[in-house]
């Protein structure tokens, strides 16, 4: 009876230690199941929060990389406001605008997760914020530059302008002193060479006589008689030359006499081999010319 009661005691007593391991056991498995759910949920958050962080830090180097291209589009472009660089500008401001606008909105719902993250992240969030917060500085910046930038561009326009008029203007004024400089120079000229102008012939008497150039003054019956020029001279009978660039007259003729009056020594007739008179050279122009400017040499 003893032995019956003994084993019935120690069964009882295993009975309820193996309950108490049992109770013991199924509380571990479900805190390790709550472990590995909250676990879970950690891993997801984090995923999600490294995913917004990539998101944001994505939107922030195109938002640098479309600044870039406005200060390429800007910088020394006097058509800025008048080409297609105008309207890439503001294409690019609305994009930048666009994804600052995404960035607050992400941040304000990493911002809403706080309470239940840790002080790291908490910190990574607080460094993101105030990128954020500085970018927002320079966009304005950005933007009282570009509207500077149109100022000056209406300003350099009308700076143009005025140029412009000022060019037109002297253009104008030029063009009339020019032509009124033009017209100086020609009847300069003209009157250099109406001043230069002399007039030569050589011929016979009776040629000379035939075009009007000469007649016989004086004597009797012919004799005695000097050649003259005629009042009512021929122009048409002579060749006409500068004084300054022509110095031998050809001539051509065994015998020769200048009909005009040109002092001796300023002028020389030369023969050639045949002892004909060949030509008749300048000596000195100024003496040469200073008596009449008609030269008329009287061959036969």
């Amino acid at each position: 009876m003893k032995k019956l009661t003994y084993y019935l005691t120690m069964f009882m007593l295993a009975t309820l230690i193996v309950s108490c391991n049992q109770k013991k056991i199924d509380q571990l498995s479900a805190d390790n199941l709550e472990l590995a759910s909250e676990k879970d949920s950690l891993n997801n958050n984090l995923e999600a929060y490294l995913q917004t962080f990539n998101e944001i830090e994505k939107n922030l180097d195109e938002i640098k990389s479309r600044e870039e291209k406005i200060n390429l589009q800007t910088n020394d472009n006097v058509e800025f406001a008048e080409n297609d660089s105008r309207r890439a500008v503001v294409n690019d401001i609305k994009a930048i605008n666009s994804l600052m606008k995404e960035n607050r909105k992400k941040m304000a719902d990493l911002q809403s997760q706080l309470s239940s993250t840790t002080s790291e992240f908490k910190s990574m969030v607080a460094r993101l914020n105030k990128r954020l917060n500085a970018k927002d500085e320079e966009l304005v910046a950005l933007k009282d530059d570009l509207e500077a930038l149109n100022i000056e561009k209406a300003e350099l326009a009308q700076s143009v302008d005025r140029l412009n008029y000022t060019v037109d203007t002297l253009s104008t004024k030029t063009q009339f002193q020019t032509s009124v400089i033009d017209a100086q120079y020609e009847k300069i000229e003209d009157q250099t060479e109406e001043l230069n102008t002399r007039y030569v012939t050589v011929g016979t008497f009776k040629n000379l006589r035939d075009e009007n150039v000469i007649d016989k003054e004086g004597g009797i019956l012919g004799i005695g008689s000097t050649e003259t020029l005629r009042d009512d001279i021929n122009q048409n009978a002579f060749q006409k030359i500068d004084a300054t660039k022509t110095m031998a007259i050809h001539v051509g003729a065994k015998k020769a006499e200048l009909v005009t009056n040109h002092p001796k020594g300023s002028y020389v007739l030369s023969k050639n081999a045949q002892e004909e008179i060949e030509q008749l050279t300048i000596l000195n122009p100024n003496e040469f010319w200073k008596s009449s400017k008609y030269l008329v040499v009287m061959i036969n």
